[in-house]
């Protein structure tokens, strides 16, 4: 478990994103989507499967093979395109998404536990120009430059347990902690004019919790349904924030800054229906209240954010004759709001995702892949456009751990 999660933040600390769009706030937001949701358009609150780990809605813990262990961790590598009028940006990222495990307390109580990164940010752009010399002298070049890096990471532990055979109850407690570096400089050719490098590094720890209900109830023999929710309380960061300031090699520390940040309420609905157990629609909602939530001590900075995800999943056959058969088939679409408050309106992301589960030949285990094209829309052209490419590869090693032996 250590070795995973030195493994985890060593990768993770160079974060590897070029989006402009997370020089604000905490950076680009990530989901804790997981195994077969990933592609299904992220939709989960609904989703309940034994052989599936969904912090999305701790109430899932429940379903739970006793005899069973999960294991599930994931990478993903990004391919975004950028385009600002006549100027196009081509970047190649990769990152470790998490790594997670659930496993049985009892017949209907499940726990997991598990390490995600919940925010990255990493850019580095400016500009350059010429200002006019002065009475005869030499023209000054000046750089601009804008970079950042660092990100949030999620620690959890959850558990939950099914009651009256139709209803799961559930709990995750997370711990949020990372670091965030914002750096702005500015130089000229000419020693006489005042270049400046601007820092501010912020430490920010959290410990909140989410609650989850499942409703889940059989029709007849082949029809199944479940019904999700959860909420999530608005908490404050922990935080320190360490700002500097040079000026002509002379370092300014500014004192210490008593600034509020935290994260905001939310809460998440998800219906799913299955057929036969080959064939699964689910859908969700989700809403978050960011235009309440402080970052440096104001609450006027973000905006609330709404996110809708549809996703289908089918499986050929239950007993096959082939292997082409036993492979889960996805596909889904996601169409959500940024937290950033822009003036003009807020950003706008779209994706399609389609992917498989591929069982392991003689295992219960299971190979994820996932794909996802999406775009970036903005409320005007002049913003820059982001188009991006993902590709996701998960492992879920489901594997026989508390079966007693017997002994003649």
């Amino acid at each position: 478990m250590s070795l995973l999660l030195c493994t985890f933040l060593s990768l993770n600390a160079q974060r590897n994103t070029y989006s402009p769009y997370s020089r604000y706030a905490y950076g680009l937001l990530h989901e804790p989507v997981m195994g077969q949701s990933v592609a299904m358009g992220g939709a989960s609150y609904g989703l309940r499967s034994a052989s599936y780990i969904n912090p999305m809605n701790p109430a899932s813990y429940s379903a739970i093979d006793t005899l069973t262990f999960l294991f599930d961790f994931s990478c993903s590598a990004n391919l975004s395109q950028y385009r600002e009028q006549d100027l196009r940006g081509l970047n190649l990222g990769y990152t470790l998404d998490h790594f997670a495990m659930k496993f049985p307390l009892s017949k209907h109580w499940g726990l997991a536990m598990g390490l995600y990164e919940y925010s990255k940010l990493g850019y580095l752009y400016g500009a350059s120009g010429v200002l006019p010399g002065m009475q005869g002298e030499d023209d000054v070049t000046y750089v601009e430059s804008y970079s950042a890096s660092g990100g949030l990471n999620n620690l959890f532990i959850g558990t939950s347990i099914s009651l009256f055979d139709c209803l799961s109850l559930g709990v995750n407690w997370n711990y949020k902690f990372g670091n965030l570096s914002y750096t702005n400089t500015l130089s000229y050719s000419n020693s006489l004019y005042k270049g400046y490098a601007e820092n501010d590094l912020l430490y920010l720890r959290q410990s909140n919790f989410d609650f989850g209900l499942q409703y889940f109830q059989k029709i007849g023999k082949k029809h199944r349904f479940v019904v999700g929710a959860t909420y999530s309380m608005p908490q404050k960061f922990y935080s320190e924030v360490n700002s500097t300031h040079i000026v002509r090699d002379t370092l300014q520390v500014a004192p210490d800054a008593d600034y509020r940040f935290s994260t905001p309420l939310s809460y998440g609905l998800g219906l799913s229906y299955t057929f036969d157990n080959r064939l699964t629609v689910a859908v969700d909602y989700a809403y978050q209240d960011w235009a309440n939530a402080e970052y440096y001590s104001h609450t006027d900075t973000l905006a609330s954010t709404q996110r809708l995800a549809l996703g289908v999943e089918y499986l050929p056959a239950r007993m096959a004759d082939y292997y082409y058969q036993v492979i889960k088939y996805r596909a889904g679409l996601q169409i959500s709001d940024s937290y950033i408050n822009f003036a003009a309106g807020n950003l706008k992301d779209i994706s399609l995702t389609f992917g498989a589960g591929l069982p392991l030949k003689g295992q219960r285990s299971v190979l994820n892949l996932a794909f996802e094209i999406g775009k970036t829309i903005t409320p005007n052209k002049q913003f820059i456009q982001e188009n991006y490419y993902k590709m996701t590869l998960s492992v879920a090693f489901n594997e026989t751990w508390f079966m007693k032996r017997k002994f003649n």
